[in-house]
């Protein structure tokens, strides 16, 4: 492939069949039918993300990276080309000077709401997986409904519409949802202390963490994930696990997500040749996904979105997920791996290679099925280029 076909083509590897060192990368067009990549730590698949994102960078193609460890973040940042530091939008969620606000209740749209709480419970669930029930489950639904209902809410006020009488008849005035009123009328005042006092403790715990309530509430600027991605910007969401601790990390990670789908979902507003592509990088993603990913892959590539996922394990991801990711996804790209995954993936590169060969490979080597022209291709190997070498090409 000829490096001026560069702004079509996303380059990061060299065939390495009888050593004959092709350049060769991913067309834009089959980037939208998503990409996956397996492997053990320090195999290369933080040098290939960069390479992917760091040339969509420099052909001003929009992006978002989320990273749970810091230093792809630090990575990305360093290398944006000067003219185009403007574009960067830093979310580093630990940083007491972060300006940003993410609201996930402002300015729903009335259709949305139910998948916007369904979402949220999911994000909730996933971060209080031991103690969740069916009835703070039913209990929360109908408060963050009610929330959704209001002009202004904050996730702070689902402390407040439990305490506060007169809070909760300012919001009855504004819900439209008659199975909310009922709620609120007969069905709550049923509920006895044992009940609620979970969802306050819970609650309170996690606004506790200062971060949480800056990026949440507190920020004055907000966060718009539709002009990020129709405007081009290069998105970095630094949620790292040192700095967060693995909670705060996940749920924020989610709840970022989950914004994204929603943004990517209201391009229905827009002609389709008219939407700008947009590229999603998720890091370790098994650590903030639910299992609203599985319609992510499914539905996000007609509005012009891709996603690349990376991870090191296979048994990181839900069974239902697996099935989704490996089903959904047009490109797998896989490194080095442990013995379990060697066996699982050698079923999907048959009869090519085995699992003794996804055991073995070399730090930066590769195997992978890639999809050309909407078709995925034969198996082959290959070894992954340096992302110093990446940007070097002519653009």
């Amino acid at each position: 492939m000829n490096p001026s076909y560069k702004n079509y083509i996303s380059y990061f590897a060299f065939t390495n069949f009888r050593t004959d060192g092709k350049l060769f990368g991913i067309l834009q067009k089959d980037r939208l039918l998503h990409t996956y990549i397996l492997g053990k730590t320090g195999a290369g698949k933080t040098n290939l993300l960069t390479s992917l994102i760091l040339q969509d960078i420099t052909n001003k193609r929009g992006i978002c990276v989320f990273d749970v460890h810091g230093d792809l973040s630090h990575t990305i940042i360093n290398n944006v080309p000067q003219n185009q530091k403007k574009d960067i939008i830093y979310l580093d969620i630990a940083d007491p000077e972060l300006v940003y606000r993410y609201n996930p209740l402002k300015r729903v749209s009335v259709e949305k709401r139910s998948l916007v709480a369904s979402s949220l419970l999911e994000s909730f669930q996933k971060l209080w997986k031991g103690a969740w029930g069916v009835k703070l489950e039913h209990i929360l639904r109908y408060i963050i409904l009610t929330l959704l209902d209001q002009p202004q809410a904050y996730i702070s006020d689902i402390h407040r519409i439990i305490h506060d009488t007169n809070y909760q008849n300012q919001c009855l005035k504004n819900i439209q949802n008659p199975s909310l009123i009922r709620f609120w009328e007969t069905e709550f005042k049923k509920y006895t202390k044992n009940d609620i006092v979970p969802i306050l403790n819970k609650v309170g715990a996690f606004l506790a963490h200062p971060s949480i309530r800056r990026f949440l509430i507190e920020n004055k600027q907000e966060l718009s994930l539709r002009r990020c991605m129709d405007e081009g910007k290069i998105v970095v969401v630094n949620i790292s696990k040192g700095k967060l601790g693995s909670d705060v990390s996940n749920i924020v990670g989610s709840f970022l997500l989950n914004a994204i789908m929603g943004a990517g979902f209201s391009r229905i507003d827009t002609q389709e040749q008219y939407r700008k592509p947009f590229h999603l990088f998720l890091d370790e993603f098994q650590n903030y996904t639910t299992s609203s990913i599985i319609n992510l892959l499914s539905e996000i590539r007609k509005w012009k979105i891709s996603l690349t996922l990376a991870h090191q394990y296979l048994f990181q991801l839900d069974t239902d997920i697996k099935n989704a990711v490996l089903g959904n996804v047009g490109t797998i790209i896989c490194f080095r791996l442990g013995q379990a995954d060697a066996k699982y993936m050698a079923q999907e590169f048959h009869p090519v290679f085995e699992t003794s060969d996804f055991v073995n490979l070399e730090n930066y080597d590769i195997y992978l099925k890639l999809m050309i022209y909407g078709k995925p291709c034969k198996p082959f190997s290959a070894s992954t280029c340096k992302f110093s070498y990446i940007l070097t090409l002519p653009t």
